[in-house]
């Protein structure tokens, strides 16, 4: 972020066409991991769904935290309640496909960024920025659906960039106070966030001194607290509980260290032999080493080096993990790449990136449509009840059935976030032990209260429901038209209690 001059006027033209191609690229890249037009329709796992959920329960009139359970700062909520607001002319099916889309258009606008801040270093930078990031499975991976990273990566993407014109000689003051700001709106996406928006506010401090980075820390404070404090204060200490201590507190997950690092590849390599993974592990330690090494080393890109360290220690230390998480530090690695390559000899640097567009590309096309399931949509709505509410341990299958919003406006029980409820109930014993999901009894009643309480209801997690014996035994000695791809409808015949 030092105080540099603007790129040649005659390069601004190039540097337009690079933005656009490479954000053309990334959108067909992030509708090819989605499955395509079909994918689109599909249903891929659980967080989602949840986001949306949480944004249709707002759009009703129901407060997060206070009416409903949600482990997040409210800021994807807000970004998704447009979309859940769509829902009453065209049905949550509609509405939900369109949230997935305008998500990949995010990924398109990440890129345009990641090659803005590039171009600083010169137009190869602009093109290998822009390529390795629109390539990238695991930028893309996220960025297919309406989950917190890309939002994560727009907020700190457009904030650096407001703050480095902010450093150009004879910069307005605003210019800090909006990159601030900006910076800020990522404290309300997830928690996470308070990692890299800390480092680029110390380094202002660094680099321009204790005046700009007091201004940007306050528009920074500012921006989060237009967000947060209104439902923080209709909630209370509740949203405190659920969004800091819940997930601080959650259990470690299994995830090895190699393959959370492997996960800059955007490849799942928990299913590889030992030696595959030590391979990939070795590859990407070797590459991030080499560029982090050539950027801080050449004075350029020193401020991404130190945002992916810095999200690279939370990505090995955070109890939970899964592989979209890798998009957190996706354009950071890039952007590191982007200067490293900057300062070697024009063919080894080509070379250095076609080799890495290929490798990504190759990831981005082998995830392709991963984890997609095809949603028997027809079968289950022939077999659902005629009247009476629906409920599912996945929020998603209920949009894509179009009956979330239905159901919500009938006031029928949503508890938006049911497996993430035994991070709040039953999480512990009593010598403050961790309890699993299938030990939590408070957990396997509620659940089961839930799932039951209307005409039927769609179970769509498979192994990851996290049922004792008890409630599978329930739900396996009820009737069950519909098994399709993992997914069933079960008529529950329950007596619809609706939610107060």
């Amino acid at each position: 972020m030092s105080q540099s001059a603007a790129p040649p006027t005659s390069s601004t033209r190039s540097g337009w066409w690079v933005a656009l191609c490479a954000a053309v690229l990334a959108f067909v890249v992030r509708f090819a991991a989605i499955g395509g037009s079909a994918g689109l329709r599909g249903y891929h796992g659980y967080d989602d769904g949840v986001y949306y959920a949480a944004a249709a329960s707002f759009v009703h009139g129901r407060l997060p935290y206070r009416d409903f359970m949600f482990l997040h700062p409210p800021g994807v909520i807000l970004a998704l309640a447009p979309f859940a607001a769509l829902a009453r002319w065209t049905g949550d099916e509609i509405a939900f496909e369109v949230g997935r889309i305008a998500f990949m258009a995010v990924g398109a606008v990440n890129t345009v960024l990641v090659v803005h801040l590039a171009r600083r270093w010169g137009m190869r930078s602009a093109v290998v920025g822009g390529v390795l990031y629109a390539v990238s499975a695991a930028a893309a991976g996220a960025e297919r659906l309406t989950v917190l990273e890309p939002l994560g990566s727009l907020t700190l993407l457009a904030g650096v960039a407001l703050l480095t014109r902010a450093a150009r000689e004879g910069a307005a003051r605003w210019w800090t106070l909006a990159g601030g700001a900006v910076l800020g709106l990522g404290l309300t996406v997830k928690i996470w966030d308070v990692v890299p928006v800390g480092v680029v506010l110390v380094w202002v401090l660094v680099v321009r001194g204790w005046r700009p980075a007091l201004e940007a820390s306050a528009a920074a404070l500012g921006s989060a607290a237009l967000v947060v404090l209104p439902f923080a204060v209709t909630a209370g200490p509740r949203m405190l509980r659920l969004v800091v201590l819940d997930q601080l507190g959650r259990p470690r997950l299994g995830t090895p260290v190699v393959d959370r690092i492997n996960g800059l590849v955007g490849m799942d390599t928990t299913s590889f032999t030992t030696g595959g993974r030590m391979a990939i592990l070795a590859g990407v330690l070797v590459l991030a080493t080499v560029a982090c090494w050539l950027a801080w080393s050449n004075h350029r890109g020193r401020l991404w080096v130190a945002i992916f360290a810095a999200q690279m220690v939370v990505l090995v230390a955070s109890p939970s993990y899964f592989l979209r998480y890798s998009a957190f530090a996706a354009p950071a690695i890039v952007l590191v790449v982007a200067a490293a390559t900057s300062v070697l000899a024009a063919r080894t640097g080509i070379a250095l990136a076609v080799a890495g567009a290929v490798t990504l590309g190759v990831a981005s096309v082998g995830s392709a449509g991963r984890a997609y399931v095809t949603f028997p949509e027809e079968q289950i709505e022939a077999a659902l009840p005629n009247q009476g509410c629906i409920s599912s341990d996945a929020p998603a299958t209920l949009a894509l059935l179009g009956v979330l919003s239905r159901d919500l406006a009938a006031g029928c029980q949503l508890p938006v976030d049911v497996s993430g409820q035994t991070y709040d109930v039953g999480s512990r014993g009593p010598h403050g032990q961790h309890v699993t999901r299938t030990q939590n009894q408070a957990w396997q009643k509620d659940a089961l209260a839930y799932l039951t309480s209307g005409s039927a209801t769609v179970l769509a997690r498979g192994r990851f429901d996290g049922f004792d014996t008890s409630t599978r035994a329930t739900f396996a000695a009820l009737p069950t038209p519909v098994r399709e791809h993992g997914i069933k409808l079960v008529l529950t015949g329950g007596a619809d209690r609706r939610h107060p």
